[in-house]
């Protein structure tokens, strides 16, 4: 266990006691506003372990999860097309680089090696409209935990949807409840509820909201479930778990932020018998450098139930 987390802290927030938050509130403060949520997807329970602030940022390349699911259910692609990533791509007058050259690539490698290229080149198919509609089937559009959505565009003021599945659109700002819920979406099974999800400091929420139905086909569920799996494992996120204790399945992503980055880093575990979603913002830093690692201090700094 890593010396700056406080495990009690931690552990009372997993099961909802209240007096943690305190404590919480100094790690959060410590940690110069990291934030780490996590959900139990059987109750829907929140855990808020960093405090109650839960920040909204342009999400980065979380959204290539949304465009790959509209891409499959739209049958604008199949698992088997690939494209060819150089390292760099031209749409229009913009260049979209990727960090590096990944050749050919289908779209679960798109997703787990987070490739900008592949996914500049499959969405020139994707109408922004469709993106959207996706996206509110994520319910990137509805609150979440009884925190009201982030940015969400009405009428979109991008013309394409490049800037949308890249998650670098101003008017797309999910707050991190939201993509915790992304994540959870993706965890449970294709017609299968997710619970609402509700602090124990909220219990009358599950009232207000309402629960999600998994809006992925089988096909587009597997797709993200294995794009999400190699990420964890070969991918973006490979440092989050490199002994696979967890069977994680994530996504990262990274924006710029005046002249540094922000990051975040959401998933579920155990891959193959989903028990939990997590996700985490890095207000300074890429998702390898610091969202990756500093989620990795608190997944590993309990005993998950």
């Amino acid at each position: 266990m890593s010396g700056n987390i406080d495990r009690r802290g931690f552990i009372r927030s997993l099961f909802g006691i209240t007096g943690a938050l305190p404590v919480a509130q100094q790690m959060a403060e410590a940690k110069g506003q990291i934030s780490f949520f996590w959900c139990n997807l059987r109750t829907g329970h929140v855990g808020f372990p960093t405090g109650l602030s839960v920040p909204s940022e342009r999400p980065g390349s979380l959204m290539k999860l949304v465009a790959a699911a509209a891409l499959i259910d739209e049958g604008l692609t199949h698992a088997n097309e690939v494209f060819e990533c150089t390292g760099t791509h031209n749409v229009g007058k913009e260049a979209v680089h990727c960090q590096n050259a990944h050749g050919k690539i289908d779209i679960v490698q798109a997703i787990g090696r987070s490739c900008n290229i592949y996914f500049a080149q499959a969405t020139k198919r994707l109408t922004t409209r469709a993106f959207l509609a996706k996206a509110a089937q994520f319910g990137l559009d509805k609150p979440c935990a009884g925190r009201a959505s982030g940015p969400f565009p009405l009428k979109p003021v991008e013309p394409s949807s490049l800037h949308y599945v890249l998650g670098l659109a101003q008017d797309l700002k999910p707050n991190a409840l939201q993509l915790l819920r992304l994540a959870a979406l993706v965890a449970t099974p294709p017609g299968g509820k997710l619970p609402v999800l509700f602090s124990a400091e909220n219990i009358e929420l599950p009232e207000k909201e309402k629960p999600f139905t998994s809006p992925l086909t089988a096909e587009s569920h597997r797709v993200l479930s294995a794009g999400m799996r190699l990420s964890a494992t070969e991918g973006t996120a490979r440092k989050l778990d490199s002994e696979d204790q967890l069977k994680i399945a994530a996504k990262t992503g990274t924006t710029p932020h005046g002249n540094k980055f922000q990051s975040y880093v959401i998933g579920y575990f155990p891959f193959d018998k989903p028990a939990h979603a997590f996700a985490l913002y890095a207000p300074s830093g890429t998702s390898q450098d610091s969202a990756v690692p500093k989620a990795k201090e608190f997944l590993f700094s309990t005993t998950w139930p």
